[in-house]
Formats: structure tokens, sequence, C-alpha cells
């Protein structure tokens, strides 16, 4: 299971990462396609799980990365660099998003599993039990407690950015994370899942 205190990571990988990142969105703002194709091929995967754990209709997925990566190309002489490429990207994947919200699971990952664990260990077995009954207690998440959740344990983003993403006050991150925590706990505890 995924740390619950969990900020996101840094180091001298991000910050290259970060470059070049920022370096790809300066090409496609001078219409270098290449350099949407590359940002593409960084994006598809996390925007994909992104999409998967947050909204219903995963089938809308391929879509809803598309019309991502057509605002990353008609706007990318737009991205003023005050925050990360990638809190500007799913910036947009929320926005797009949100027409597709509802009260229904966040698709569990068999990426949460622990990477030491193997099929039959105890370790993946926890993890796994533990992911159904996550994927159903989702569905009792407000889509704001579940957006939260899913950026900051799976997308690695830290509470400024996700104030940025979702276009609300940092402190307002950190409510709805509060409230998240308190009701998943009190949900798993209702079921009483065992540790």
């Amino acid at each position: 299971m995924h740390d619950l205190g969990h900020q996101g990571g840094g180091g001298a990988d991000a910050r290259d990462g970060e470059a070049g990142e920022r370096a790809l969105l300066a090409r496609v703002a001078r219409a270098d396609s290449a350099a949407l194709e590359a940002l593409y091929r960084r994006y598809y995967g996390r925007l994909f799980r992104f999409v998967a754990r947050t909204l219903r209709r995963t089938d809308v997925a391929d879509e809803i990365i598309n019309d991502v990566m057509y605002v990353v190309w008609t706007r990318a002489g737009t991205f003023n660099g005050s925050s990360r490429p990638s809190t500007w990207i799913f910036g947009i994947a929320y926005n797009k998003a949100r027409r597709f919200f509802d009260d229904t699971p966040v698709a569990r990952s068999l990426e949460s599993l622990p990477a030491a664990a193997e099929p039959g260990d105890d370790r993946w077995t926890e993890a796994f039990e533990l992911g159904d009954l996550l994927e159903k207690l989702f569905t009792e998440l407000s889509a704001e407690q579940r957006l939260v959740l899913e950026l900051t344990y799976y997308q690695g983003m830290h509470y400024r950015e996700i104030a940025a993403v979702m276009a609300c006050p940092e402190n307002t991150v950190k409510t709805r994370m509060f409230h998240a925590r308190r009701r998943l706990g009190a949900l798993i505890e209702r079921e009483g899942w065992r540790h």
C-alpha cells in the first residue's frame, strides 16, 4: 500500500525531466510536431492512469488524452513557466475530464502492489485484497476527494501543484485530503479490514 504521508519525489532526475519537458513545450509552441509526439509518449501512460482511476468511462481515456494534447499543441505558447509542465498538462486533463466525473470506483492498479512481492506472497495478497476494498470504498468518496488522492499518491504531485490543477487554494486541497483520509479510514474500519 502507498504511504499516505507521501508528497512526491524530487531529485536530479526529476529536474532533468522537467527541463526537458520545458524545452519540448517551447518547441511545441514553435509548431514542432516531433516535440508534441515526444510529450505524448512521455505523458500517455500517466494520463491514461489518471483518467482510468478517476472516471467511470475509461473507454473515453484516449479521446480525453487526444483532447489534452490538442490543447497542448494549440496553447503551448501560453505556458508561462510558473508551474511545472506536468502541473500544466494535468490541469488541462482535469478540465477536459470534469464533465465525465460521477460517483464510480477509482480503478485498482496492479502498480500499487509491493514491487518485491510475487503472486502468492502474503504482502501481494494483502495489497490485492486492500486494492479490491479501496476500489469499492472509493465510490463513497466525492470526486474531489478521489482526485486529491489520485494526484497525490499515484501522480506524486505536491499540494500546491494539485491546487493549480484543480484551480483552487492549496488549503482547499489540504482540507479535501484531510476529509478523504478520515472518510477512507472510517470506511476501512467499517469493513473490518485488518492489516
